[in-house]
């Protein structure tokens, strides 16, 4: 102790934010110099565990906050997941701003109307809101700072007839990130229009998957880009020149939805991975319009019960550097046909240059066995097959092994079976 005693206050605070808030704070009996030591932490996060919810957390939140007066904050997060009166969370948040943060998360379930002067922060670098704010954008929003923001069940408002969200990325002159998750986050009536020179990771999940009207990226540095909703009206501009990999889950609308210009805008990726219906059915009937993926290494797609492989041919062959094929769910959904009537075609296989192939999820079914021979006899630059099987008893397994391993195939090529555990 007396070691500990001998060191600087900042030193001593840096430590104490490796602890839990709640035992931090018991530090504060051992003497007069270490009363308030555990609220001045550069990183303060304020957790429910420990502390407990609903007024016992209000009361020990509005107490590190006022024991830490002025001192300045590198991050503060606040979280409970039990509805706090909306009156002390302004209030902390207002507080919160008067000490230069640079990081703040707050994931608190209740409706609330963001402070218009966290649109205005100067400092903030990282921005992470959950869990029923109201976000009213106002006119002069203006965050120089913020690299990373983070939405979660996030409503965004303008005032007027305007994108919320372009008018929120029109303030943040150099942000890097941007995460947006849950049902809806504005107006479907509204224009929705991702743009921001800056922009170099972005994530959207729509877990509602309500249709939308038309839907832009003009984010031409945007290097990742996670994507999961349903196929809106059209894609009038898709400027994701920089894109090195994204991950489409897309769902298919009742209505008219039009996917290809998102498929010609992520014609440069590298890395991609694809889990669409909709798309998949692009690829089937409108081969002549789908460009080529020039760049593309690795693809992986998820299949549906009953779409099989039928878009495969043209992914092929519109991949001419692809190196890794990873499939998941099923390789074959006609239980007449041996292999897909799509695959007979020699061509569709023996050009492509595929040297790793990864097949999940699969069940050995008289289909998938066909099929997964196929493969590896006309595959020709096949060097690794990467098969993860369901199997329970013994001697499926022995079975599964002993088909694939005897598989025609070229004398390069390996094959590494693993099976599921039983659950």
């Amino acid at each position: 102790m007396d070691r500990i005693n001998g060191l600087p206050d900042e030193i001593v605070c840096c430590i104490l934010s490796f602890l839990p808030i709640k035992e931090a704070a018991l530090t504060s009996v051992l003497s007069k110099r270490w009363r308030h030591l555990f609220a001045l932490s550069p990183n303060l996060h304020l957790d429910y565990h420990g502390v407990g919810t609903g007024q016992s957390f209000v009361d020990f939140v509005d107490r590190v906050l006022d024991v830490s007066g002025n001192f300045p904050r590198r991050k503060i997060s606040i979280k409970c997941p039990k509805s706090i009166d909306s009156a002390h969370v302004i209030r902390w948040i207002y507080n919160v701003l008067k000490h230069d943060v640079l990081e703040l998360d707050i994931d608190i379930i209740s409706v609330i109307l963001m402070p218009r002067e966290v649109f205005a922060c100067k400092t903030i670098v990282e921005l992470k809101l959950a869990s029923g704010f109201e976000a009213n954008i106002p006119d002069d929003a203006f965050l120089p700072s913020l690299k990373t923001l983070s939405l979660d069940s996030i409503w965004l408002s303008s005032g007027h007839d305007d994108c919320a969200l372009g008018k929120l990325l029109s303030a943040c002159p150099v942000l890097e990130e941007l995460t947006i998750l849950g049902p809806n986050w504005q107006n479907r009536q509204c224009c929705f229009t991702v743009s921001s020179l800056t922009l170099k990771r972005l994530i959207i999940k729509c877990t509602g998957r309500i249709a939308s009207w038309d839907l832009t990226f003009d984010t031409p540095n945007l290097a990742y880009l996670e994507y999961s909703d349903l196929v809106p009206r059209e894609y009038p501009i898709m400027n994701l020149e920089s894109l090195v990999e994204a991950k489409i889950d897309l769902g298919s609308p009742s209505g008219y939805s039009n996917p290809l210009n998102l498929i010609k805008g992520l014609s440069n990726v590298e890395i991609l991975e694809l889990s669409s219906t909709r798309i998949f059915k692009v690829f089937r009937y409108s081969d002549e319009a789908i460009p080529v993926f020039i760049n593309l290494l690795s693809l992986s797609i998820t299949t549906a019960s009953r779409s099989g492989l039928k878009f495969l041919p043209s992914l092929l062959e519109k991949s001419p550097k692809l190196e890794t094929l990873v499939i998941k769910g099923p390789m074959h959904f006609n239980e007449f046909e041996f292999v897909c009537g799509c695959l007979l075609e020699d061509s569709c296989l023996s050009s492509c240059s595929v040297k790793v192939l990864k097949i999940a999820e699969y069940r050995g079914t008289i289909g998938e066995l066909k099929q997964m021979r196929h493969f590896l006899e006309k595959v020709s630059c096949l060097e690794l097959v990467k098969v993860r099987a369901y199997a329970i008893t013994e001697k499926e397994k022995s079975r599964f092994t002993r088909y694939l391993q005897r598989a025609p195939r070229s004398s390069k090529c390996k094959i590494q079976i693993k099976f599921y555990e039983e659950t």
